[in-house]
Parts: structure tokens; sequence; C-alpha cells
């Protein structure tokens, strides 16, 4: 029956060779055919039909300074999260160039341990060498005072100086303390790293994420969140973070402050979840910006495009905003 009354309609418009016939949805929901667009229609959905009926060019309505300007942060967003992602894998290169076994790694954390212990032996040798000459000082100038004299000027400097360095020595000790912390959890967080990396399999390793196009960016806006201050980003956080564990089909491979990665998917059924807590330019607040990748189909693919992934991205904001609480969170 369609068919039909296209072709009536062609036949009386008595289309020529260069002649166009345009489909369109008017306001009232009416599907519209005439060989013009009326002005009213250009920016919205509308198809080009050629003299048989059949669609020869679709265009999809124009989108909205505001739309345009949402893909454009979104964008941004992902461009950080892979400038995040490729410092990771840096490290995780040099993590890897640098040492062969997990042995390597506490013995140059013994090692550095060992210099700064070195360090703190030599100071509270100083320490020792100058509590005696603050003991031989005080008993000249004791002496001093029994025999009715004055101390000498550059006597009570000179002691004065020497409680001064004493109190320096230990504040050293105090730094070289904290060095030794900071070596051990930094030496740790490499420790637990290479664990990680070791149990990854070749074919799982991160492939590098691809640059977005503009295809499909609205779907990405729905997995935004903003948040006002640190105690409320913290508490989302960990919302999210709890989301990706039950909604990724990939394991944990990445686990740090403000990024929070799953290995990538390794067959069509996967999927990979990206989460990245980012600072906002006026610094007065946090992001929450959930990346899905699944599987390539084609080598053009960029975003994931699937049912699941997609209702995954619809749940994501609406999830989080319930299991928050009320939090004052912004879309």
């Amino acid at each position: 029956m369609r068919v039909l009354f296209i072709s009536i309609l062609l036949a009386c418009i008595s289309l020529t060779a260069e002649a166009r016939l345009y489909k369109w949805v008017d306001e009232n929901g009416n599907v519209q055919y005439s060989d013009k667009i009326p002005p009213s229609a250009v920016r919205k959905s509308h198809e080009q039909l050629d003299k048989r009926g059949l669609v020869v060019e679709k265009k999809e309505r124009a989108k909205t300074p505001e739309e345009i300007a949402e893909e454009q942060r979104v964008r941004k967003l992902q461009q950080e999260t892979q400038r995040r992602l490729e410092k990771q894998r840096a490290k995780d290169r040099v993590l890897l160039s640098t040492y062969r076994s997990e042995d390597d790694i506490i013995l140059a954390r013994d090692g550095k341990l060992a210099t700064y212990d070195a360090q703190i032996r030599i100071t509270y040798n100083n320490i020792a060498r100058l509590k005696d000459r603050l003991s031989y000082q005080k008993k000249r100038a004791a002496s001093l005072e029994r025999q009715g004299k004055s101390i000498p000027l550059q006597l009570q400097v000179g002691i004065e100086n020497t409680r001064k360095e004493i109190n320096q020595n230990y504040a050293s000790i105090l730094r070289q303390e904290n060095g030794k912390k900071k070596i051990r959890a930094s030496y740790a967080i490499d420790l637990k790293r290479f664990r990680e990396l070791s149990k990854l399999k070749e074919e799982n390793k991160p492939r590098a994420v691809q640059t977005p196009s503009t295809a499909k960016d609205e779907t990405l806006v729905k997995t935004v969140l903003r948040c006002d201050n640190k105690a409320e980003c913290d508490k989302l956080w960990k919302k999210a973070k709890d989301f990706v564990r039950k909604h990724a089909t990939t394991p944990v491979y990445v686990d740090a402050d403000h990024i929070f990665i799953t290995q990538p998917p390794r067959n069509n059924k996967d999927l990979s979840l990206t989460l990245s807590r980012l600072k906002t330019k006026d610094a007065t607040g946090e992001i929450i910006f959930l990346d899905i990748q699944c599987k390539k189909e084609v080598a053009t693919d960029t975003w994931c495009t699937r049912k699941d992934a997609l209702a995954l991205r619809e749940s994501f904001r609406p999830t989080l905003l319930k299991q928050a609480g009320g939090a004052k969170t912004k879309p």
C-alpha cells in the first residue's frame, strides 16, 4: 500500500531525471512527501527518495548548540582518560623493564632503606659529637662562674649554636625516617603492581584507546557525574567502583586514587569499564566519568553500541544518585 502511494505521488509530481522527492515528519507527527522540502523541515531528520521510492540519502536532524557543547566536553573527558591510561601504561613499561622479579624490587627497596639507615647512623654520630662539645662548653662556663668570672660572649654563642645544631640533626633524622616511610610505601605499590602485571596474559594486555569520533557522543553524557566537595566525591567514587565491579565482565587491573580500570574486552560478550576522577576547571569540585568499551566488530568502531552497553550507560547516573542517598550531585 505504501509503495503504491509513493508511486502515485511520484507520477503526480512528474519527476524529471534531476527532480527529487523528500520525506519528513511534520510538527503534528504526520509523514509528508514533496519535491521540495520546506524551510521548517530542513534542520530536522528527513530522507531523499529516488523514482522508485527508495531512500537514497538520509539526513539526521541538526544538533543544538547545547548538544554540540556537551559533546565537546565529553570528548575532552575521554582525552583526559586516555592521557591517564597512557601515563599508567608508561609507568607499567618502566616497571617491567626495570625489574625482572619480585626479589629485584625487594632488593632495590632494601638498598635504598640501607642508604637512609647509613645516613641516620652518621647523624646520630654527629649528635653524639655535638653533645660532647656541648658538655665541654657547659663545664667550661660553669668553671668560669665558680671562679667569679664572666662567661665570654664567644662561649655563650658557641653553646647556643651547638644546641641549634643538635636540634637540626634530630630534625634531619625525622626527615630521613619519613623518607624511609615513603620508600616503603612506593615500593609496596610497585610490588603490588608488578604482581598484577605478572598475572596478565599477553592477549589481555591493555590496548590503545581509540580517538573519539563525533558519532553517538550523546550516549557518553549519561555517564558523567559532578560532585561539589571531597566527602561527597569520595562517597560517589566508592559507589562508582562498586558499580564497575558489578557490571564489568573483565577483571580489574588498575585501582588507583583517580583511575579505575578493568582489562580490555577479550570476546564479543565482554564489557570493559574505565572510571576517571577529574578536577573541574574552577577546582571547586570533581567529575566522575565512566567509559564503556566492547570488542570491535569493525575497525572503524569507536563507541560500544551494544544494547547491554547502552543500558549500562542509562543506569549509571540514576544508580549512583540513588545509592548516594540524595547527595547534592549535579548531572
